[in-house]
């Protein structure tokens, strides 16, 4: 049964105001909690509340404190920074104060300027994720007082170890075309985002490896144990992880040109492109006529494929995309190649509860009762903790996933029942026990 701290948590999850008022009024320990950190990221019920302001109310009369940050390991979040100038006004007008990177993020320029006047070492200030002021801001007359007050250019977040420019090509690309400028450093991925055929000419001529670079992967990596920020000796030639979180994982520039729509830009990269990188591209594009035309001309291509290449189903797997694996089972990719994780594919389609794709993948030698190297959990496993715990928990059919593993002669080991989701637990149910 669930404390009444749990109780708390979970209401707050939910936004369920009056068991958040009725728990507070009735438990000590709960109004202790208030500020406790209990969601992503060591985020505070404020956070969780803040699109919600008749539960926020709730909170701030109970004590919270709405200008407590997140105690993300690599720098806390304020209740400011990832709101948008309609929900910051209401959190201002009940006490948010306005520091240099909700002052960037919201485009307040006079409050950038105030602040900075008064405190000029606040350029060099570290915010979430260890951001800058210059990572947040979104506006070129801000970026542009920041760098002329001091700002480092290519200063690095601690997260994602990854530039101002890296991180607002999309969401800011006139701010990232003015530190370009400045001097800001260039890469493929950065030209592609921006659409700017002259710059992805200029970053094929100066990096021969640009076709091959893959978000989240490589030089796209981070160098940090998730614990502690990285060393710039560690760091070395790594260009930092945000382009994950920007285009997606494990792309590469011909897979973001075709993503953002870019015929004319994808037409120049696959013109620069070799026959491997033609292929990979097109599996990822499910284009089955691109990729056996590949094939047609180039028919030992697959065995050929590195290691870094043959990760590309799991990958795949790993992004739920269902037709890119089926194309790849058809082309003769590994199957049971790893990946993100040490993981195969089909422990990625369980993990998301991608019923289709782990019929696809259970005619391919599956792992049957075979635990993964890192986490040492079967087929059956990653599908209960990915119903639990996974990004797709709402939206996978995790059921039908669990029974087809078990048809195919996974065991229900100890532990895994009961989950708490009636739909899973009644097919957990009926499948082997393993003791």
């Amino acid at each position: 049964m669930a404390t009444p701290v749990e109780a708390f948590q979970a209401a707050v999850g939910i936004g369920d105001v009056e068991r958040v008022r009725a728990l507070l009024s009735e438990h000590a320990d709960v109004r202790a909690a208030v500020n406790d950190p209990i969601a992503e990221f060591g985020s505070r019920p404020i956070a969780v509340a803040r699109k919600n302001l008749p539960l926020l109310d709730v909170l701030l009369e109970f004590g919270a404190d709405l200008n407590l940050k997140s105690t993300w390991w690599a720098g806390g979040f304020g209740v400011l920074e990832e709101s948008s100038p309609d929900e910051a006004a209401a959190l201002i007008e009940r006490g948010a104060i306005v520091d240099i990177f909700a002052a960037a993020h919201l485009g307040m320029f006079d409050r950038v300027r105030s602040l900075v006047s008064a405190d000029p070492s606040l350029v060099h200030a570290r915010g979430g994720d260890g951001k800058t002021a210059l990572h947040w801001a979104v506006s070129v007359d801000i970026a542009r007082y920041l760098l002329d007050h001091g700002a480092a250019l290519e200063a690095r977040d601690v997260d994602h170890e990854s530039t101002a420019a890296q991180y607002l090509v999309r969401d800011a690309p006139d701010v990232t075309r003015f530190l370009i400028g400045r001097g800001a450093t260039v890469d493929i991925f950065m030209a592609v985002g921006l659409n700017d055929a002259a710059l992805v000419e200029r970053c094929l001529r100066d990096d021969p490896e640009a076709l091959d670079h893959r978000t989240w992967h490589g030089k796209y990596s981070v160098a940090h144990n998730g614990a502690r920020p990285a060393t710039p000796e560690e760091i070395g030639d790594r260009r930092g992880d945000y382009y994950r979180w920007v285009f997606g994982h494990n792309l590469s520039a011909l897979d973001v040109a075709a993503q953002l729509g870019d015929d004319q830009l994808l037409s120049l990269l696959i013109a620069h492109a070799s026959p491997v990188q033609r292929l990979l591209a097109a599996c990822v594009r499910s284009d089955r006529s691109a990729a056996e035309g590949v094939l047609a001309d180039h028919p030992d291509l697959i065995r050929d494929l590195t290691p870094d290449q043959r990760c590309l189903m799991p990958d795949r797997a790993h992004a739920n995309d269902t037709a890119s694996v089926a194309l790849m089972l058809d082309l003769g990719f590994d199957p049971l190649w790893p990946g993100v994780d040490d993981a195969e594919a089909i422990r990625w389609a369980a993990f998301q509860g991608n019923a289709e794709m782990t019929r696809l993948l259970l005619r391919h030698a599956p792992p049957i009762n075979v635990r993964d190297r890192r986490y040492q959990g079967t087929l059956l496993g990653w599908c209960v903790y990915g119903a639990l715990h996974g990004w797709r928990r709402t939206t996978g059919d995790f059921a039908t996933t669990a029974r087809l593993l078990i048809e195919a002669g996974e065991h229900v080991n100890p532990g895994l029942t009961p989950t708490g989701r009636g739909d899973l637990d009644d097919v957990l149910g009926r499948g082997p026990r393993r003791g």
